[in-house]
């Protein structure tokens, strides 16, 4: 029988579809390759201080700078938002204001010699990242998705890094545009999903929401998959629970914790986003064709399943263990290897050795 991931109030293809569709493919994946570049930049390179959303403004920069109010609008934010992200990256250290050489009176933003350095480290992070990437799926079905991904973005109009001396996408397709593409994702399923009755959604929202499985999911645990404080994950959790979109429960495994689980309203505001899904997928594949986005879904869902992401969403805590043990040996092992385990652990009786 099927195990039910969420209530059983919920249609089962919706719960099938909430747990296994391209937008959550596409953004966890997005998250796990940022995450993983930040973190190695900060424990293998030394950069201090960093913070996932620099890395947008980074991108954008070049080598020439750019004025906050272009940067704003190109990532469609607020001009106060872009400031308080400006700011925080000049109080890091890689990123300061100068006079605009062809306007006196506006100022440009400009990486600092420890900018360039972070941005050239990064290159380097994300070219490492996407080779191990490229294993896990053709060359063909990569080259193919890298195309789709990139005729999306230009179809969308989505931001492109800016020119440098350095910043040629060859190598480091993914990280050029799966972010902007995945913002992109993210704003239109609020959209849409607010128009089947959920005014006042924010794009925050989906920092919880996603990460909720059969379980429930704890605020640290969900902080430390979004790579934010444990007190941000908390204001927006209180956010939720007074629209009715969640609850607090105490953990049956460990009464001193409490979770977070959906209530009646929030399982059908996940039913509601299920359908945004398919409104989403569907204007995709008129923009690049149904066979293109076929591959670059099939792709993405490879990539997602191989690297085990979310895995402890989903699964029980029992089978997540052996889950995670099994890639463990595989990437020790090699194929044959895990094979010849396999086989012995099925059948030790006719395994020499």
């Amino acid at each position: 029988m099927t195990q039910s991931l969420l209530s059983s109030d919920m249609p089962l293809h919706a719960q099938q579809r909430y747990r296994d569709n391209f937008a959550r493919h596409l953004l966890g994946l997005t998250r796990h390759l940022q995450s993983q570049t930040m973190h190695t930049l900060l424990a293998e390179f030394g950069h201090e201080g960093l913070r996932l959303n620099f890395e947008p403004y980074i991108a954008l920069l070049g080598d020439t700078g750019s004025r906050l109010s272009d940067i704003a609008d190109t990532l469609g934010v607020s001009r106060q938002s872009a400031n308080q992200t400006a700011n925080a990256i000049e109080a890091a250290g890689y990123a300061t204001r100068v006079a605009d050489p062809r306007d006196g009176r506006a100022r440009l933003l400009v990486l600092t010699d420890a900018g360039q350095q972070l941005r050239h480290d990064g290159i380097t992070v994300a070219a490492g990242l996407q080779a191990n990437t490229n294993k896990l799926v053709t060359a063909k079905e990569f080259d193919s998705s890298v195309d789709t991904l990139t005729e999306l973005n230009l179809a969308l109009k989505l931001p492109m890094p800016a020119a440098s001396t350095e910043m040629s996408l060859q190598g480091i397709e993914l990280a050029g545009l799966l972010p902007r593409l995945a913002g992109y994702i993210e704003y239109r399923l609020m959209t849409l999903t607010a128009e089947k009755g959920h005014p006042g959604l924010r794009l925050s929202f989906g920092q919880v929401l996603t990460l909720l499985g059969p379980q429930g999911g704890s605020i640290q645990r969900i902080a430390n998959i979004q790579d934010v404080s444990k007190q941000a994950i908390s204001a927006i959790a209180r956010e939720l629970q007074e629209l009715d979109y969640i609850r607090r429960e105490v953990d049956p495994d460990d009464a001193r914790q409490l979770v977070l689980k959906l209530t009646p309203r929030g399982e059908a505001l996940i039913a509601d986003s299920v359908a945004s899904v398919n409104t989403l997928a569907n204007e995709f594949t008129r923009l690049v064709g149904a066979v293109r986005f076929k591959t670059l879904c099939q792709t993405l869902a490879t990539c997602y399943r191989a690297l085990g992401l979310e895995d402890d969403i989903f699964t029980r805590p029992e089978s997540l263990n052996v889950r995670v043990l099994a890639r463990q040996l595989r990437a020790q092992l090699g194929a044959s290897g895990a094979q010849q385990l396999a086989q012995l652990l099925v059948r030790p009786k006719t395994v020499n050795g």
